[in-house]
């Protein structure tokens, strides 16, 4: 445990190597435990603060952190700092923690977070624009996250429970626990699954919520209806169409329309032995009478671009088409060729116009 202080506190100073980072982050695999108290230090770091090495204005900002702690978490007594972190925070911070922010303040981030579940035993994984993730769970379920997407579970998954949330696009590799089944939650839809493989597409500026089965089964509902469960078998995907943002300049306008639930076969590619809906494992995009708007959404995920539309008319056109190696500026001139468009870029935005 010494160790991993040691290496947080290099971490959040700026000063860890990539092989202190790697060794890190297998420390943290072993004491999972202490994934809250790297995410804690993560958000004291990340506050604002005053610095100084006066051990008199250090020692009031502690006796006033003590003497309001108990109203702060109600039925929590004033206890000593987290042992391990002021002599590593110390020898490797460039600013002393002191005045604002100091070892009383880690202690009251420590025992509120440990106060609030929903806010404390979370683990987060980002996937950037442009970029894609693989995620071993504790339970050894592996995910890959597509780009622009948000998984998050918490410390008693594969425990307790085996809860996830997903924003954004992920598949889904589940090991079998019949007593203990994976419930994915991913915008307005839920995933309930015992082991089996599946993709779910959720991104919260698309019109559209997809989920598609490869092996095993699952069952779904949506928040609109929860009392209707839907079960898919393997080859089928379920398709919800929700609300819908519109992209425009200036402003952004919201079409708001009824929630409909279309359940398909996935389309067998024997050229490569693929589905579209796990194209983009293979840095495919396939769209099928897709509207121009979600196309461009899917452009801006994977080439972490900002598209914009001066004039709705082309956002509603359907386009069927495959890209894989090209680049976004390929890909809108080959668009051109059937949409009659104009589109100016400026750095990493681009308008689309008449």
């Amino acid at each position: 445990m010494d160790r991993i202080w040691e290496l947080l506190a290099k971490k959040f100073s700026q000063e860890i190597s990539r092989e202190e980072m790697e060794e890190l982050d297998e420390l943290l695999k072993i004491h999972q435990q202490e994934f809250q108290q790297s995410e804690f230090l993560g958000a004291a770091f990340n506050l604002e603060i005053v610095t100084t090495e006066d051990p008199a204005a250090i020692e009031l900002s502690e006796q006033r952190l003590r003497r309001h702690l108990p109203e702060l978490v109600p039925g929590v007594e004033p206890s000593p700092p987290v042992k391990g972190i002021g002599k590593h925070l110390r020898r490797y911070s460039k600013m002393y923690v002191a005045a604002t922010l100091n070892l009383a303040a880690i202690t009251l981030l420590y025992l509120v977070i440990s106060h609030d579940t929903a806010s404390v035993l979370v683990n987060k994984i980002n996937t950037e624009r442009g970029a894609k993730t693989t995620v071993h769970l504790p339970d050894g379920s592996v995910v890959m996250l597509n780009s622009g997407s948000r998984l998050s579970y918490d410390k008693d998954f594969g425990v307790k429970n085996r809860l996830i949330n997903l924003e954004g696009e992920a598949y889904f590799d589940v090991e079998k626990n019949p007593s203990m089944p994976m419930i994915v939650s991913a915008g307005a839809v839920e995933v309930k699954v015992l082991g089996t493989t599946f993709n779910v597409k959720a991104y919260a500026e698309d019109s559209l919520v997809e989920a598609s089965l490869f092996t095993g089964t699952i069952q779904l509902t949506t928040e609109k209806d929860p009392e209707r469960v839907i079960l898919l078998r393997p080859r089928e995907k379920v398709i919800i169409n929700q609300k819908q943002n519109l992209y425009t300049i200036p402003s952004t306008v919201k079409e708001t329309r009824n929630e409909t639930v279309s359940l398909q076969h996935m389309a067998f590619n024997r050229s490569d032995s693929s589905f579209d809906e796990t194209a983009w494992l293979k840095n495919k995009m396939i769209f099928r009478a897709a509207r121009f708007r979600d196309v461009a959404n899917e452009l801006q995920r994977k080439f972490n671009v900002d598209i914009y539309f001066s004039d709705t008319t082309f956002q509603d056109i359907r386009i069927t088409v495959t890209f894989s190696e090209e680049s976004v500026h390929e890909i809108l001139s080959a668009l051109q060729q059937t949409i009659p468009f104009h589109y100016t870029i400026s750095g990493n935005k681009i308008y689309i116009e008449q």
